[in-house]
């Protein structure tokens, strides 16, 4: 595994260490920001269900989704960022599953805008966090500072600095996913979408699927508080199994997002 001097999201990461000191958190606390718990005796980590295969179309073969999104420039030449509020189709699957919750049949893209040409408003959060029912739920995975399009909504997120950090507790769902989304976000994310990097050149290189990660080990007591990761050997693979179901259900609520973009260069 890359080790945790490793950031997620380029330039903006550099601040790591005086929001860690404002939290009074520990340096490495905040790089990876996961604890597994003594959950991580139980089992290989797993693999999250419909991130690994093709993405799922609808019965005319398009594909739905709700709210903004990256569009596939490959298939629909402009602009790289979708802004269509609530249900629609398009011809093209999502990018990459892994940064969409599949709900209902649709997909909610959960990743930073910024990194696929959103130019608007966003609200900046640090860490893993849940995310509202209304967009997508379940959780964003993300490490270190990034950026999404809803404002937080619960008490349980603390400004921190110039960011909103979750100090609410991390369910089943998190800690069943975290080890396969902290390596993805760790080892693939910067070089294959960080800062636009996808639709850079035309390359268009799509992050590869995972079937193992480097050995790891986690330690920590209960899965109440703000992850702590540490790396050391121990030499497990991911295996398929059933989607924990999150117990975060909150209330949805709009936002006025509106769509922007860069085109490919």
């Amino acid at each position: 595994m890359v080790t945790a001097g490793l950031v997620l999201c380029g330039a903006r990461a550099r601040a790591q260490t005086a929001v860690g000191d404002q939290a009074g958190m520990s340096d490495d606390a905040w790089v990876d920001q996961a604890t597994y718990g003594d959950q991580a005796n139980a089992g290989a980590p797993l693999i999250p269900p419909n991130v690994e295969g093709p993405a799922l179309p609808a019965p005319d073969g398009s594909y739905c989704y709700v709210g903004p999104h990256p569009a596939d420039t490959r298939v629909v030449p402009g602009y790289s960022w979708d802004g269509t509020q609530g249900p629609h189709h398009r011809a093209y699957p999502p990018i990459d599953n892994r940064l969409f919750a599949f709900r209902d049949g649709c997909y909610y893209f959960t990743g930073d805008p910024r990194d696929f040409g959103y130019g608007g408003q966003t609200y900046a959060y640090y860490g893993a966090h849940p995310i509202l029912d209304g967009y997508g739920g379940g959780w964003c995975f993300m490490m270190g500072p990034h950026a999404h399009l809803w404002a937080p909504w619960s008490p349980n997120f603390t400004v921190v600095g110039t960011w909103n950090y979750w100090h609410g507790p991390f369910d089943p769902f998190f800690w069943s996913y975290w080890p396969y989304y902290s390596f993805y976000y760790r080892s693939y994310y910067p070089d294959y979408y960080g800062g636009g990097r996808f639709y850079r050149g035309g390359g268009y290189r799509v992050a590869p699927a995972i079937r193992s990660v480097p050995p790891q080990s986690w330690r920590g007591g209960a899965a109440r508080t703000a992850p702590i990761y540490r790396g050391a050997p121990t030499g497990r693979a991911f295996q398929s199994a059933p989607a924990p179901r999150s117990s975060f259900s909150f209330p949805a609520q709009g936002g006025g997002f509106r769509g922007g973009g860069f085109r490919r260069r």
